[in-house]
């Protein structure tokens, strides 16, 4: 298509980036900034650590063999002398490669930016966008705390991981948590503004603005502890070994042979109890805070809309004291301990609790889910000939705002999860099951310990469930997406006028209302830095646009601003209804032409103006220029992965993402725009008159194409056609199939003497977009089907 006359891209001016066309003159830099270190006691706590190890392991040598003899007496058969003259060396070889990662690691943490260099040989500076924060936790390790200096965890999404400072002062760490948690939440705080903040304690790192929820006694975590089933099996065990030993007359042999199971008891012991003195659950501004350690003091941050399911766990021994624990699934908690780790963020949210406390937390963490109401349906009789142990505590139900699971005799488990959280639902059926006419309904969740199926139902009563379940996270999605912008974004309809306005559509970035018959008032959902840099990126795009005549408008934004701390934009209104809402309502002839026209538009989006002859991605919050297509297309598909891989690895072969990579990467063509969102929804419909000699006649037309966004880039014009095609069959009319096969039609026969292959790479651009906009959870199933198919 880039061969196409009238389609290629004319000559446009280089530049340097993206988003700097309109520039007159080259601005003066400004002064680099001052970057800090962590603590210098940061060496030599490193170097403690490394000594506290090396003890460890002589410890563990020390222990004789079943022979009486140990490693440790033949390490000192080479005399005392070398023994410390070795530990010297490696504690001080372990300061001083401590105190190199501390001399070249230095940080940016101020009203701008968070930035974190690294790097003796190759130097790494890693920049983390506010917006794109997740939580940040303190953890204080022993050999830190004795010093009174901390570590700062910082979890980014999008494929940004996690971000450590060690070590900090506690003050310097708390003031930097509570900066960066306001900041990612979108308030427009500064650095200097936080230190006036209410200080957190020392014992407890909670603070007098913090509302304790749920405080757990040392002497309820012994009980727990002690009455659970994996410490009545570990000590079953562990007493049925020395009875057999002792009666094999060799309890001396038993007694070592049972060393791994006594440290298994003690890990238990430091898991359950020491791991989680003092744990305390707390409510603060921005989500919850579970406080916890003895030796090691652990401080996380839990903010809500992370939390994507819930998971009950009732052993069987403290059901008769009303017990249970409580764990929740995490975004971005996925690949990180989901036990009861001492130094690293949990999963856990109540270890053991009272149901009054459990109800307590569930109230903050699934606001109106009414668990004790939901009736609970059995899985049938015939169940019972595979799970023959619990067949009869298999159950499921839902109501208006989750849907759950149980199952289990010795752990009772239930498994929540909120309808707008549901991520994929599957069904499936094994050899034994369709032998019994039983199948199994998945509600699939980022992948943690929450693990919701409603095992062993009768295949129509699946079929049902995982049917319904759809629509119902379908409508909770819409729900809590209009009802989240009309909330927040009322002070700026007041402003103009307008309070209480439906909404004429909501996307990933913002809500659209009408103003007026000429315009729009579009509000950014994400925080003031991130949507101004928005706006600013895209204002001269717009500009840029509207000097080329398409046959239909593009957007335009007449003003800009900020009320209440939403950012807003008041656009041009682009007239008519979008294609997505007008199909379903046409014949199928004038449907035709209008998809001719769709067609074309797609193909047309590749004369609007770029900023420079390279390929990149042009808007959102790291706008950036790739050597090639590859490159660029690779970044796109390996970020997209990188938020739905746990739901790929499982349902997809494995290397199907880099396959698709590998087809890409073989692509080459000019650069040219690529909205990258080209879909019906995001295009508009209208009627006009045109001159008949009957007498004017009305016809369906093309009036705009909406939303340029961090979607658009500079590549390949293909993505468009193919985006306009495959993005079709999501539309939800009975003739969607036929029309998605006549555009593909028509797209070869008239686009495909100008680009080489084109069937080709309308299939390849077909599995990118499933790639790509997987994360959506009305889309993966669609996406599944294609990348399988």
């Amino acid at each position: 298509m880039s061969e196409q006359p009238g389609t290629t891209p004319t000559s446009r001016e280089a530049d340097v980036t993206p988003t700097s066309r309109e520039a007159d003159t080259t601005p003066t830099p400004p002064p680099p900034k001052e970057t800090e270190r962590p603590h210098p006691l940061t060496p030599l706590i490193r170097g403690w650590a490394v000594l506290v190890v090396i003890i460890f392991l002589a410890g563990r040598e020390a222990v004789p063999d079943e022979h009486g003899k140990s490693n440790l007496q033949q390490v000192l058969s080479l005399g005392i002398g070398w023994l410390l003259l070795g530990v010297l060396v490696i504690v001080l070889f372990a300061g001083a490669a401590g105190f190199v990662s501390w001399y070249f690691t230095r940080y940016v943490i101020d009203d701008e930016e968070l930035r974190v260099e690294t790097g003796a040989l190759a130097k790494r500076s890693r920049r983390i966008a506010f917006q794109r924060i997740q939580s940040v936790d303190i953890i204080q390790p022993l050999a830190a705390r004795i010093f009174g200096l901390v570590e700062l965890r910082i979890e980014a999404g999008a494929g940004d991981s996690r971000t450590v400072l060690r070590y900090l002062t506690r003050s310097q760490a708390t003031q930097l948590r509570d900066y960066l948690l306001a900041r990612a939440h979108g308030d427009q705080v500064t650095l200097a503004g936080s230190a006036a903040l209410p200080q957190a304690s020392a014992f407890t790192d909670l603070s007098a603005a913090e509302r304790t929820l749920v405080t757990l006694s040392p002497g309820l975590l012994i009980m727990g502890l002690v009455l659970s089933t994996e410490f009545a099996v570990s000590v079953g065990i562990l007493v049925v070994m020395v009875i057999i030993s002792t009666v094999a007359g060799a309890p001396l042999v038993g007694l070592f042979g049972l060393l791994p199971l006594a440290l298994t008891v003690v890990g238990l012991v430091s898991r359950r109890v020491t791991a989680q003195f003092n744990y305390t659950l707390a409510e603060s501004g921005r989500g919850l805070r579970i406080t916890r350690g003895l030796t090691n003091l652990s401080s996380q941050s839990l903010p809500l809309n992370r939390i994507q399911g819930v998971r009950i766990t009732e052993p069987l021994l403290w059901r008769r004291f009303g017990w249970a624990r409580v764990d929740v699934d995490v975004l971005g908690y996925g690949s990180h301990d989901h036990e009861d780790n001492s130094t690293d963020v949990s999963s856990i949210l109540l270890p053991i609790a009272r149901l009054d406390q459990v109800r307590t937390a569930l109230s903050r963490v699934l606001p109106g889910a009414e668990l004790d109401g939901i009736d609970l349906r059995p899985s049938p009789k015939r169940a019972r000939a595979i799970r023959w142990f619990d067949g009869w505590t298999l159950r499921y139900g839902w109501n208006a705002a989750v849907i759950t699971a149980r199952r289990g005799f010795l752990d009772r488990v239930t498994d929540v999860v909120p309808h707008a959280k549901t991520q994929s639902v599957q069904i499936s059926r094994g050899p034994l099951q369709r032998r019994l006419r039983l199948a199994s309904v998945h509600v699939h969740t980022p992948k943690g310990p929450v693990d919701l199926i409603a095992r062993h139902l009768d295949p129509a009563v699946a079929r049902e469930l995982a049917m319904t379940q759809l629509d119902r996270a379908r409508t909770a999605r819409r729900t809590s997406l209009t009802g989240t912008g009309e909330a927040a974004d009322e002070p700026v309809l007041e402003r103009f006028g307008i309070p209480g306005v439906t909404p004429l559509g909501s996307g990933g970035e913002s809500v659209v209302y009408p103003l007026g018959d000429d315009h729009v008032l579009r509000i950014y959902r994400s925080g003031h830095e991130s949507a101004q840099r928005m706006i600013e990126q895209l204002r001269p795009a717009y500009r840029s646009f509207a000097g080329v005549d398409l046959g239909f408008r593009t957007p335009e934004i007449i003003e800009s601003g900020e009320i209440g701390g939403r950012t807003y934009t008041v656009d041009r209104r682009i007239a008519g209804t979008s294609l997505s809402a007008w199909l379903p309502t046409a014949t199928g002839d004038v449907r035709r032409q209008v998809l001719d026209q769709y067609l074309q538009a797609a193909a047309s989006m590749s004369q609007l103006p770029l900023p420079s002859r390279q390929f990149a991605r042009l808007f959102g919050h790291d706008p950036r220029i790739f050597d090639s297509l590859g490159d660029l297309l690779e970044d796109q598909l390996r970020t997209a992965e990188q938020r739905v891989r746990d739901n790929l690895d499982r349902d997809l072969p494995a290397g199907s993402v880099q396959r698709v990579i590998a087809e890409v990467r073989q692509r080459v063509c000019e650069p040219a725009l690529v909205h990258g969102d080209f879909y019906p929804g995001n295009v508009m419909v209208g009627a006009t008159r045109r001159p008949d000699p009957g007498g004017d006649a009305v016809q369906t037309v093309i009036t705009g194409v909406a939303d340029f966004s961090p979607h658009t880039l500079a590549a390949d014009p293909v993505m468009d056609l193919a985006g306009a095609i495959t993005l079709m069959g999501m539309e939800q009319y009975p003739d969607v199939l036929d029309d998605q096969r006549f555009l593909h039609e028509l797209a070869i026969n008239r686009y495909g003497p100008y680009v080489l292959d084109l069937e080709h790479w309308l299939d390849v651009y077909r599995r990118y977009y499933a790639i790509y906009y997987a994360d959506d959870p009305m889309v993966y199933p669609y996406s599944i089907e294609h990348l399988q198919g």
